[in-house]
C-alpha cells in the first residue's frame, strides 16, 4: 500500500474516531443534563420548576428514558412530575420541523386505540425510500404497547431495501435511533442487521430472539401475537434456505405451525407463504391441524385449493373447491359477499367459480344475476377471455329482449344500482366484443364495436381509451374523442365536489390521461390523492392496488419509469390476482432496463 494511501486511511480511522468521541461525549453531556432537569422538578422553587418542565417538554425523546426512571422517583414531587412529561411526550410524536407526510399519518396517533394504530404503522413503513423509518424506529423504541412496537419492527423489516447504499442508509438510522433501546423489537432489528451483513454469524442469535418470543407468547400472550412469532420463524427459515442448510428448515416450519392460533387470515397468510416456497409437508400439516375451521371457513378453503392447484393435484383442488361452495348453500348475497373477500385475498379464480354459482342459481337478471355477471365478465376480460365477457352479459340482453319477466327485474336492478342500466350493459358488452376483435386482428370490427360502445355510454372510459390507441391523426376522429374525454372529466370533477373524499374520481381522471393525454403532472396529483383518501378510508388491498396502479401509469406516462415500477409492485403486492397489474409491471420494469442501459 502506498504511503498517500495509508495516511488517507490513519486520517479517515481518525475522523471516525474522532466523530464517535464526539457524539458519545454529545449524549453524556444531554444525560447529565436531563438528570439535572429531572432534580430540578422536586425544587422547592415554582419557577426552577416550571423552567425544568419546559426544557424536558424541548428535549423531547432525548429524555424519555430517564423520565421513565424518574416516575419511580422517591421524591413524589418528581416522580409525579415526570409522569406527566412521559404521557406529554408519548402524546407528540411528531415536531413542527417533521415532513408533512409524516405529520398527516401520525397527527391522532395517540388518540387512537391500537387496532388503529396499526394501520398508521404500515402507512409509515409504505413511504417510499424508508422515509418513515425514523418514526417507525421511535415508535419500537416508545410505544407503550409490546404488540406495537413489535409489528413497528416487522414493518421495517419486510420493506427491502433496494441496493447497499440504501441498506447502510437503513443500518445508520436503526443505530441512531435505537442504540439505547432495550425493548426485544429493537434486539430484532439489531440482529437483523448483523444477519445481513453475515447471515451465518447471525442466524443463530436470530435463532434465540425467535425462541424467547416463542416462550414470551407462551408465558404472557398478551405481550406478542402468532402472527409476530410466524414472522420471526420466516425469517429464520429465508436465512436457512440462503445459507443451503434445508435440513434445519422442517423443525421451524413445523414450529410455525404449531405456534398457530387457528385465526383465519394467519392461516391464509400462512398457507400463501408455504406455497411460495413449495412447504407441501406443511401445507398438509396445516391442513390436519385446522381440519375443522377449513371445514367453516370458505376462505381457508379456497385457499387450501389454491395450494392443491400449485401443488399440481387439479382433482382434490376440485373436489375442496366443491365442499367449499356448498358452506353458504343457496344464498346469492353470501356467495357474492365471499367472492368479493376471496378477491380481496387475491384468490379471483375461486372469486370467478363463485359467481358462476351465483349465475346458475338465477334468476336470470336479477340484482344477483346481474352483479355476478358483470363480475365475471371483468374477471374474464382481465384474463384476455374477452369473447366470454361479452357472452355473458350478451345473454343477459338476450334475455331481456325476448322476456319481459326478465326485462322487469334488469329494471329492478337498475333502480337499486343506477349505474346499472340497459345502456351501460350494453356498452361494456360492445366493449369487451371490441376487445375480442382486437386479439383476432379485426380492427374495422374493433372501431365499429367502440363507437356502439361510446353512443351506449359516453363515460366508458376503457373505450375511450381503446379509440384513442388506435385512432391515428385522423383529426375528426381525434376531436370527437377530445369532447368525449372533456366530458368525462367535467362529470368526474362535478362529482368530486359533490363528494370530496372519494378516491373514485380523482382516479378516473388521472386513469384516462395517463392512457392518453393532457396534463399529466395535474392526473399524478390527482391520482396520489385517490391513494391517500383510500389508505385514509382504510379500503381492501385489492381496491388500494387498483389506485396505485392508477398512479404507476401515470408516473409511467411522465416518463419516470423508476417511480413506475416502484409504485406498480406494490400495486401488484396489494392486488395480486390482477393479470392486468402483473402485463404493466413487466412492461414498466422492460422500459426502466432499457432506460438504465441508455445511461450506463
Amino acid at each position: 500500500m502506498k504511503r498517500a494511501t495509508i495516511f488517507a486511511v490513519l486520517l479517515l480511522l481518525a475522523a471516525g474516531t474522532r466523530a464517535a468521541a464526539e457524539s458519545d461525549d454529545a449524549t453524556a453531556a444531554t444525560e447529565g443534563k436531563v438528570a439535572s432537569l429531572i432534580e430540578q422538578l422536586g425544587d422547592p422553587e415554582f419557577a426552577v420548576r416550571e423552567r425544568a418542565q419546559q426544557q424536558l417538554i424541548k428535549l423531547g425523546f432525548d429524555a424519555f428514558d430517564a423520565l421513565v426512571e424518574a416516575e419511580d422517583n422517591p421524591d413524589p414531587e418528581i416522580a409525579l412530575q415526570a409522569g406527566f412529561l412521559v404521557r406529554h411526550i408519548r402524546s407528540q410524536w411528531t415536531r413542527d420541523t417533521d415532513p408533512r407526510a409524516i405529520r398527516k399519518i401520525l397527527e391522532d396517533y395517540e388518540a387512537l386505540g391500537d387496532d388503529e394504530r396499526l394501520p398508521k404503522i404500515k402507512e409509515l413503513a409504505a413511504l417510499p425510500d424508508d422515509q418513515g423509518l425514523e418514526w417507525l424506529c421511535r415508535l419500537v423504541r416508545f410505544e407503550k404497547s409490546p404488540v406495537l412496537s413489535k409489528q413497528a419492527a416487522l414493518a421495517i423489516m419486510e420493506r427491502k431495501p433496494a441496493d447497499e447504499a440504501a441498506w447502510d442508509h437503513r443500518a445508520e438510522v436503526i443505530h441512531r435511533e435505537l442504540s439505547r433501546a432495550r425493548r426485544p423489537a429493537a434486539q430484532w432489528l439489531d440482529a437483523y442487521l448483523k444477519m445481513h451483513e453475515d447471515p451465518a454469524a447471525g442466524i443463530d442469535r436470530w435463532a434465540e430472539l425467535a425462541t424467547s418470543e416463542q416462550e414470551i407468547l407462551a408465558q404472557h400472550p398478551r405481550q406478542s401475537s402468532s402472527q409476530i412469532v410466524s414472522a420471526l420463524l420466516r425469517r429464520q427459515v429465508e436465512t436457512l434456505d440462503a445459507l443451503e442448510r434445508s435440513d434445519e428448515t422442517a423443525a421451524v416450519l413445523r414450529r410455525m405451525v404449531m405456534c398457530e392460533r387457528g385465526d383465519s387470515s394467519s392461516l391464509v397468510e400462512l398457507i400463501n407463504w408455504l406455497v411460495q416456497r413449495k412447504s407441501w409437508d406443511a401445507v398438509d400439516l396445516v391442513a390436519e391441524r385446522f381440519a375443522a375451521s377449513f371445514e367453516v371457513d370458505a376462505i381457508l378453503m379456497y385457499t387450501l385449493c389454491e395450494a392443491r392447484l400449485a401443488q399440481g393435484n387439479r382433482e382434490l383442488a376440485d373436489a375442496t373447491a366443491k365442499r367449499a361452495l356448498e358452506i353458504h348453500g343457496d344464498s346469492q348475497q353470501e356467495h357474492l359477499e365471499l367472492a368479493r373477500r376471496l378477491t380481496t385475498h387475491g384468490l379471483s379464480r375461486w372469486a370467478s367459480y363463485e359467481l358462476r354459482h351465483v349465475i346458475g342459481l338465477g334468476p336470470t337478471g336479477s340484482p344477483w344475476d346481474t352483479d355476478a355477471r358483470r363480475w365475471l365478465a371483468t374477471y374474464y376480460h382481465d384474463k384476455h377471455r374477452d369473447l366470454e365477457a361479452g357472452d355473458l352479459l350478451r345473454q343477459l340482453l338476450d334475455a331481456v329482449e325476448s322476456d319481459p319477466a326478465v326485462k322487469q327485474r334488469v329494471r329492478a336492478a337498475h333502480q337499486q344500482q343506477p349505474e346499472v342500466g340497459l345502456a351501460t350493459l350494453r356498452s361494456d358488452m360492445n366493449f369487451y366484443l371490441a376487445s375480442h376483435a382486437a386479439r383476432e386482428g379485426n380492427l374495422e370490427e374493433q372501431r365499429r364495436l367502440l363507437d356502439l360502445s361510446l353512443e351506449q355510454n359516453r363515460s366508458n372510459v376503457e373505450a375511450i381509451i381503446a379509440l384513442y390507441e388506435i385512432t391515428g391523426d385522423d383529426p375528426e376522429k381525434r376531436a370527437e374523442l377530445a369532447k368525449y374525454s372533456a366530458d368525462f372529466i367535467e362529470y368526474c370533477r362535478s362529482r368530486i365536489d359533490a363528494d370530496p373524499n372519494d378516491p373514485t374520481y380523482y382516479n378516473q381522471i388521472a386513469w384516462l390521461v395517463a392512457n392518453t393525454e393532457g396534463d399529466v403532472d395535474e392526473a399524478i396529483e390527482l391520482s396520489q390523492q385517490s391513494v391517500d383518501l383510500a389508505r385514509e378510508a382504510g379500503d381492501s388491498p385489492s381496491r388500494l392496488g387498483g389506485l396505485l396502479d392508477t398512479l404507476a401509469h401515470c408516473y409511467f406516462a411522465k416518463g419516470n419509469y423508476a417511480a413506475a415500477v416502484r409504485t406498480q409492485e406494490e400495486a401488484a403486492l396489494l392486488d395480486p390476482g390482477t393479470d392486468a397489474i402483473d402485463r404493466a409491471l413487466a412492461r414498466f420494469r422492460e422500459h426502466l432496463d432499457r432506460q438504465n442501459r441508455e445511461k450506463e
